[in-house]
């Protein structure tokens, strides 16, 4: 399903259709949606249309959290129409989110999780995969990956930090090789992935199937291209802006799409002679001819 390929990692508030599309365009093998709590789809909360995947998409999986398993099929069952798979989302480690029992919090019991996934499987007509960390606060990855498997999981994406470690230190890649020997599913590998030699290292060292690019594909499609490529300013600017319309047709705010993306500017320019000047002045930043012009004005001259 997703072996051998190299696609976009699922990140809150970043992967939204205009992001995926962008990626998509420069070799994005597959994508997923950013987290959807399962409770908000059950209750047709109205901002869940625009987290879903759009008309068109394909090779994209639905990441869902939550904490209880009928709420995971009820949710599953009503957006399946639209996804290629399923993600289970047990690897997020923001505290808003692991308080209440998702995310992360779901390592600490591999059981619940192997029931969610034993479930979906039996409900749903999708492939059912998870994402996960090495553990909460201590390493039990294999434990966690044993049971996901057991419980019919079709993959398992590792992310090489605790969720203790948040984003902190450097991702541990080494546990992937040990692991790849004590499972049979596909491994994705998550973390720290930066540049095309991450991602071959990740390949040929490391025994993952495939690679996840989260936070090294912001504001850097090209990452996703097969010769690395270094985009030159005005292949950057270019790009930068397309991203930009996209956002502003598919919310259809002006303004609500311009401060969303600000953080995502910053990405495209960064360590560009030009770009703190930018920086300083985002807040200013409320509409398309905004940004072109402060992008024209400073990393064109």
């Amino acid at each position: 399903m997703l072996e051998n390929q190299i696609g976009l990692a699922p990140m809150a508030d970043y992967t939204d259709y205009p992001f995926r599309e962008i990626c998509r365009r420069f070799g994005a093998k597959f994508t997923f949606t950013e987290m959807i709590s399962v409770d908000s789809i059950i209750r047709e909360n109205e901002k869940v249309e625009k987290m879903l995947p759009q008309k068109g998409e394909d090779n994209i999986g639905v990441q869902l959290f939550g904490n209880e398993t009928t709420k995971f099929i009820e949710a599953a069952k009503s957006i399946q129409h639209l996804a290629s798979w399923i993600d289970i989302n047990a690897a997020c480690p923001v505290n808003k989110v692991v308080k209440k029992g998702s995310g992360a919090a779901l390592l600490k019991n591999p059981k619940l999780l192997g029931d969610i996934v034993f479930n979906l499987k039996k409900s749903i007509d999708l492939p059912v995969g998870v994402k996960v960390r090495l553990g909460y606060d201590q390493i039990n990855i294999e434990e966690v990956a044993e049971t996901v498997e057991k419980a019919g999981a079709d993959y398992i994406i590792v992310h090489g930090r605790t969720r203790s470690q948040m984003y902190s230190g450097i991702a541990n890649r080494e546990i992937l090789k040990k692991l790849k020997a004590k499972i049979t599913i596909p491994l994705g590998a998550s973390g720290d992935v930066f540049s095309k030699k991450d991602i071959d290292d990740y390949l040929l060292n490391y025994g993952a199937d495939f690679v996840l690019v989260a936070r090294g594909a912001i504001g850097n499609p090209w990452i996703f291209t097969k010769n690395n490529y270094n985009p030159t300013i005005d292949e950057r600017i270019d790009t930068c802006l397309e991203h930009l319309k996209l956002m502003i047709e598919f919310y259809g705010s002006e303004v609500y799409a311009v401060k969303k993306f600000r953080k995502v500017l910053m990405k495209y320019f960064s360590g560009i002679e030009g770009a703190k000047e930018i920086r300083r002045n985002l807040d200013l930043l409320l509409s398309y001819n905004d940004v072109a012009e402060m992008v024209y004005k400073t990393l064109k001259r």
